[in-house]
């Protein structure tokens, strides 16, 4: 099995070209309105959502201020497939659409927290359609017995991840996330430049890290408060020690920023070591002999 990992672009108003999800959440921060607590404005400069944190509140910009007034809560409804998580999800009945130019070339692209029956892929080169392809995200990977083939129900995927598609800078990607009769939803999408790190060897741990907190009432008794989890990956990967330079500046290169990372086999993808996360060790011993072994760490975010 291969281990590839994203190095990401940043999707900012210079790459989202058009959407489907609307930005009214919420009106928008106007200098003039004199707003009540617990009030909420977005700003279409920041794509954030604000909330008022004081009565009185006019003429106090939400964007520079220092949470003396507002409160930055999270990304509008159009922006939150591009906020670095995967909980916060952008949603809209029956289908979202992006429409994305590229400034930079990517050849990959993942969903994570998906909601979805299909996702469509679709690049022009001008007005030429170069690439168009759909993925039925149905989900077979719990068929574990005759039973469950046929009273198992359907299930779908929560994440998908592709490369070898032609983005390159200039491109038009069209992206279409299909729930008919549903609410079509998505965490997070991660559009960059695909890198094979090298060979996953046997004895990868996938630690489940939970965030819940035990706490007690004021009779010793113990409650459980329920918060999400994340996953911490620890794979042996290994690579020519010719090329342990290349690999720890690719490692540099994705250091501090939310990426996605997956192994393949044949072309697939489902191995349990994808993941939406970031890099939290790398260490490469250098072998003479020819090929070396190093340990990546990754961390999932939630």
């Amino acid at each position: 099995m291969d281990f590839n990992i994203l190095s990401p672009m940043a999707v900012t108003d210079a790459e989202l070209m058009a959407s489907n999800i609307p930005e009214d959440d919420y009106p928008s921060w106007s200098a003039g309105e004199t707003y009540a607590q617990g009030a909420l404005v977005i700003s279409t400069a920041t794509h954030k959502i604000y909330e008022s944190m004081q009565a009185g509140n006019i003429g106090n910009d939400p964007t520079s201020d220092d949470a003396t007034w507002w409160l930055e809560l999270r990304a509008t409804n159009r922006w939150r497939a591009f906020d670095n998580g995967r909980e916060s999800k952008a949603t809209r009945a029956d289908q979202i659409t992006y429409t994305i130019v590229p400034t930079q070339d990517c050849d990959a692209i993942s969903f994570f927290g998906l909601t979805a029956g299909a996702v469509r892929i679709e690049v022009l080169d001008g007005t030429t359609v170069i690439y168009d392809e759909t993925f039925p995200m149905s989900d077979t990977s719990n068929v574990v017995s005759m039973y469950t083939w046929f009273f198992g129900g359907v299930t779908y995927a929560r994440q998908k991840v592709l490369n070898g598609f032609p983005g390159y800078t200039g491109h038009e990607v069209n992206i279409t996330i299909s729930a008919p009769g549903a609410t079509a939803e998505v965490g997070h999408i991660v559009l960059g430049r695909n890198y094979l790190l090298g060979t996953v060897m046997d004895g990868v741990e996938i630690q489940h890290v939970s965030h819940s907190r035990k706490e007690y009432d004021d009779f010793g008794d113990e409650i459980l408060v329920k918060r999400g989890s994340t996953r911490k990956l620890t794979i042996p990967i290994r690579v020519p020690t010719v090329q342990g330079p290349r690999v720890m500046d690719l490692v540099a290169e994705v250091d501090g920023l939310v990426t996605a990372f997956y192994g393949t086999s044949l072309g697939e993808s489902n191995f349990g070591v994808e993941g939406l996360g970031f890099v939290d060790d790398h260490t490469q011993p250098l072998d003479a002999a020819g090929d070396s072994v190093f340990t990546l760490v990754m961390k999932t975010i939630k």
